[in-house]
């Protein structure tokens, strides 16, 4: 029964992500209307050995191609929460607060507006808890046994108290219901923005990103040594001799231009031309393989 429920939460995101123009087609002209976001190179899927639920490979994708775009009106950032005028102007009075407290906020203040929220769907899928030090009790921290350990432990509570103590005048203002308010919810928040945030070039806090915060990480792989390594990359991929356009969203390159950094970012990032988050496959990938991403263009 909860893997039904589990499904029909999953088919439910997906069928609002491709209502607000989340896609993993290759092209954004001439595409067949898909029931949900997700159905021309990626599937939601369980990988138990290597991360859990996570995205596969609808058919087989070559390193470097375009496998989804999430436009930028569909990102939760601080800057589109603040469209909420009541929200903006209680900010306008608090402002000592850092990027990452405010993105707090606005996560809390979203999920107070229920189904009003524009995120809602998103919202209700993101993780009820998290394991962080923030939430260790005497017990826990006890547990630890080393000095060093418990030390860590501590200063992370503290920290997380002392900003969650700063953030509250702001949460009061805006008339937060009492849940959320509270340090509970708080550690929550700061959970999901530390642990799920992509950068992106306008805010140091990031932004929360749906259906892409799907993938699960991998660690860096090799990156390329010589010239055959990096003509090997570009025969395989999609960036050979392309130039971008809105038309086909091919990425902006050409051969010569391509070094090792363009190498380390084949994952993707934010495109001011194409305004929209843009992930890449890193690998090549046979159909049914999981599609996984590097964790170092997370804004943490």
């Amino acid at each position: 029964m909860e893997e039904e429920d589990e499904h029909g939460s999953i088919q439910s995101l997906l069928t609002w992500a491709s209502h607000i123009g989340i896609s993993d087609a290759p092209t954004t002209t001439d595409q067949p209307h898909h029931s949900h976001a997700l159905a021309s190179s990626l599937f939601v899927s369980h990988f138990p050995h290597t991360g859990g639920r996570g995205l596969g490979a609808v058919r087989d994708l070559r390193m470097g191609e375009l496998i989804l775009r999430v436009p930028k009106s569909a990102l939760m950032t601080s800057d589109s929460v603040m469209q909420d005028t009541k929200l903006s102007d209680a900010l306008n009075r608090h402002p000592s607060l850092s990027s990452t407290q405010i993105l707090n906020v606005c996560l809390l203040y979203e999920i107070g507006k229920g189904k009003a929220s524009r995120w809602h769907p998103y919202l209700m899928h993101l993780p009820k808890s998290y394991d962080i030090l923030a939430m260790f009790g005497e017990f826990e921290k006890t547990a630890l046994q080393v000095d060093e350990a418990i030390w860590v432990t501590e200063k992370s509570v503290l920290k997380t108290k002392s900003e969650w103590k700063q953030a509250r005048a702001l949460m009061e203002d805006l008339k937060f219901k009492p849940q959320l308010l509270t340090f509970k919810a708080w550690v929550w928040a700061s959970a999901t923005v530390s642990s799920r945030t992509l950068h992106i070039p306008w805010d140091s806090a990031g932004c929360l990103c749906p259906v892409g915060d799907l993938f699960n990480y991998d660690a860096p792989g090799k990156e390329p040594s010589d010239v055959g390594d990096l003509e090997n990359f570009l025969s395989n991929s999609l960036i050979h001799d392309a130039s971008f356009s809105n038309e086909d969203n091919t990425i902006v390159a050409d051969a010569g231009q391509l070094d090792s950094e363009s190498w380390r970012l084949t994952d993707g990032g934010f495109e001011e031309d194409a305004n929209a988050y843009c992930f890449y496959a890193r690998a090549n990938y046979k159909k049914g393989d999981q599609v996984v991403i590097e964790s170092c263009f997370l804004c943490h």
